[in-house]
């Protein structure tokens, strides 16, 4: 098989994300969405090509793909809050909307991939519990968005819990190992994003941070695709 196609676009994901985390200014928010919207490209990108090199266009590779898809609306209409402050509430709503339907497509994908099991729905209730006790004891204030925060909450954790017993139960293969470690990231991210939007005077690090293991995660669940 040709790996240069993959390697490629490998590479162009990973300097389109670092590009955005220089360059980035939220005095700029028409330059920022355009970054974000190319870092974004890329790892979708490096998805179709990996399945393309890898032939593996199946039910749950569909699956993971219009995850993907879906993110990247979710990336697009977050960044939308940037633009006026009038806005932001809507675009946080499209944001959670989107972001759920990219949790839901990647559940699938991992049932129809590796199979069910009813751990990973309850190591991921247990950890949205302690999501949502936490509120108070970071002194956050998830206000009208505690309802969508739970339901987000509960698909995010139950796709972590369900890469990691993927991967413990079927063989400890590349592609399990990288969902795995895709979807921690992805959850670390999540994690952060839930200081910056719900708590007061956050410092600017935890939105590199944030943005680093989103595009982290995401760059390594389509990398996965191309060792199914």
């Amino acid at each position: 098989m040709n790996y240069i196609p993959f390697y490629c676009l490998l590479g162009f994901a990973v300097i389109s994300t670092v590009l955005f985390l220089i360059w980035r200014d939220y005095k700029k928010p028409a330059f920022n969405a355009l970054l974000k919207g190319i870092a974004s490209f890329a790892f979708l990108s490096l998805a179709l090509v990996s399945v393309f090199l890898n032939e593996t266009l199946t039910l749950p590779v569909l699956f993971i793909l219009l995850g993907l898809s879906a993110s990247v609306f979710g990336d697009l209409y977050l960044a939308g809050k940037d633009f006026k402050n009038e806005h932001e509430e809507g675009a946080l709503f499209a944001g959670f909307g989107s972001f759920c339907i990219t949790q839901i497509m990647y559940l699938l994908g991992m049932i129809f991939l590796y199979g069910f099991t009813w751990w990973s729905f309850l190591i991921g209730g247990m950890l949205t519990l302690s999501v949502l006790l936490s509120e108070k004891l970071f002194k956050m204030d998830f206000g009208k968005f505690r309802i969508i925060v739970a339901i987000y909450s509960i698909l995010l954790m139950t796709v972590f819990a369900q890469g990691i017993m993927s991967f413990a139960m079927n063989g400890y293969s590349l592609a399990g190992l990288l969902f795995m470690l895709g979807y921690a990231f992805f959850a670390v991210s999540d994690l952060i994003l839930s200081f910056i939007y719900f708590k007061k005077e956050t410092k600017d690090v935890l939105n590199t941070f944030n943005l680093l293991t989103y595009y982290v995660g995401q760059i390594l669940i389509a990398s996965a695709l191309m060792f199914l």
